[in-house]
C-alpha cells in the first residue's frame, strides 16, 4: 500500500527578471508511489531537483515555486485524498502529526534567539491544547532521552550544541508527535562521519520503533546502500530508474545509475575513480529527447530526438532509457 503517491507532478519555479521571465523545471513530470513503511532514497546530482521534489511530498508549494500540472495524493486515514483539496488550517494539522520535515540544514528549523524547548513548545501548541500538551512536553522529555540525547538540550540555545547534537534535535522534533511519513533533506550534509553515523542509526531505530515511512534525500549513494529499501534516480527534474535498493546496486540499467555508482570508492580497490563526463544541463533550458544524452556514451540519433518514457523492465524495478529493451 502506498502513503503517498505522485501523478504527472509538474512544480516549476517561475522568476522574472526586468520584465523576463524564466520558468526552472525542478520537477517535471513526475509519478512516483511511495510504499508505506519502507525507507525510500531518492539520489542524484546536486541541481536535478531533489529538494523540490521533496518540498512537492510536503506539500510546501510556495511561490516562486508553482504546481503546474499533477497530482499529490496522501492516505490519510485509509482514504487516498488529493492534497490540493485540502484547507491550509486541515493542511497544516497534517504536518508534524502525518508529515514532518528534516531539513538540509538545522538551523532551518531551529531560531538562534529561542531555547530549544521553545521550539519544541511551538510544535506542540499547534497540535495540542491544555493539560494535552503538558503531558506531551514531559513526554518529549522522555523522546530525547530514547534518542540519546539529555533533558538539558531543552535549556540550551542551538549555538551552545554541536553540528551533529543539532542535527539530532532536528530529528527528536521531527518525530515527537510520532508521524507516519518523514522526509529528510540531506540529513548528514556538513557532519563529519562519527556524527553521520550517530545520524543515520538514529533514523534506522526510529523506523524500526516507530513503523514509520522514510524518505531519505542525499546525493551519497553510500548511505543509500546502507539504509534505504527502495530507491529512485533523478536526472534534470525526471525520475530515470526506481528500484529495490539492492536490485538497483548489483544490476543498474540506466548509463547515469552506472555512473555514480562506479564512481564509489571500493575496499581494497586503489584504481582512480571516473567521475560523470560533461556537465548536468540547464533546467531552464533542456536538450531535447533523453536529457541525459549529451553526457551518455551509448547515445543513439534517437536518444537526441525521443524522450523514452519511464516503464517497468523488472517487477518493481523502472527506467527511462532507448537502450533497455522490455
Amino acid at each position: 500500500m502506498n502513503i503517498m503517491t505522485l501523478k504527472n507532478v509538474k512544480a516549476f519555479y517561475v522568476l522574472e527578471y526586468w520584465g523576463e521571465k524564466r520558468t526552472i523545471r525542478a520537477v517535471n513530470g513526475v509519478s512516483l508511489e511511495v510504499p508505506e513503511g519502507e525507507i525510500f532514497g531518492i539520489a542524484g546530482e546536486s541541481g536535478c531537483g531533489k529538494s523540490t521534489l521533496l518540498k512537492v511530498l510536503l506539500s510546501s508549494i510556495e511561490p516562486p515555486l508553482r504546481l503546474v500540472e499533477g497530482k499529490i495524493l496522501y492516505r490519510v486515514n485509509g482514504e487516498e485524498r488529493d492534497v490540493s483539496s485540502f484547507k491550509e488550517g486541515e493542511l497544516r494539522r497534517l504536518r508534524w502529526s502525518f508529515v514532518s520535515y528534516i531539513p538540509q540544514g538545522s538551523m532551518h528549523v531551529l531560531n538562534p534567539v529561542k531555547r530549544v524547548r521553545d521550539t519544541f513548545l511551538e510544535v506542540l501548541e499547534s497540535h495540542l491544547k491544555g493539560e494535552e500538551r503538558r503531558k506531551w512536553l514531559s513526554l518529549a522529555v522522555e523522546h530525547l532521552k530514547e534518542l540519546g540525547l539529555p533533558p538539558e538540550v531543552l535549556t540550551a540555545f542551538p549555538h551552545q550544541l554541536s553540528g551533529g547534537m543539532r542535527q539530532r534535535v532536528t530529528i527528536a522534533l521531527a518525530t515527537v508527535l510520532r508521524p507516519r511519513v518523514i522526509l529528510a533533506d540531506e540529513p548528514t550534509t556538513a557532519l563529519d562521519v562519527v556524527a553521520q553515523r550517530a545520524v543515520l542509526q538514529l533514523l534506522k531505530r526510529i523506523h524500526r520503533e516507530q513503523g514509520c515511512t522514510i524518505v531519505l534525500v542525499t546525493h551519497d549513494m553510500g548511505i543509500h546502500a546502507q539504509l534505504t529499501t527502495r530507491m529512485a534516480i533523478m536526472y534534470a527534474g525526471k525520475i530515470v530508474e526506481e528500484g529495490p535498493t539492492w536490485e538497483v546496486f548489483k544490476s543498474p540499467l540506466h548509463p547515469y545509475t552506472r555512473h555514480l555508482i562506479q564512481s564509489l570508492p571500493r575496499i581494497g580497490d586503489k584504481s582512480p575513480r571516473r567521475g560523470i563526463p560533461g556537465n548536468p544541463p540547464s533546467l531552464v533550458s533542456l536538450p531535447p529527447g533523453c536529457a541525459f544524452h549529451p553526457r551518455c556514451p551509448h547515445a543513439s540519433s534517437r536518444c537526441a530526438e525521443e524522450e523514452p518514457p519511464l516503464v517497468e523492465v523488472r517487477e518493481g524495478h523502472r527506467v527511462s532509457c532507448w537502450l533497455v529493451r522490455v
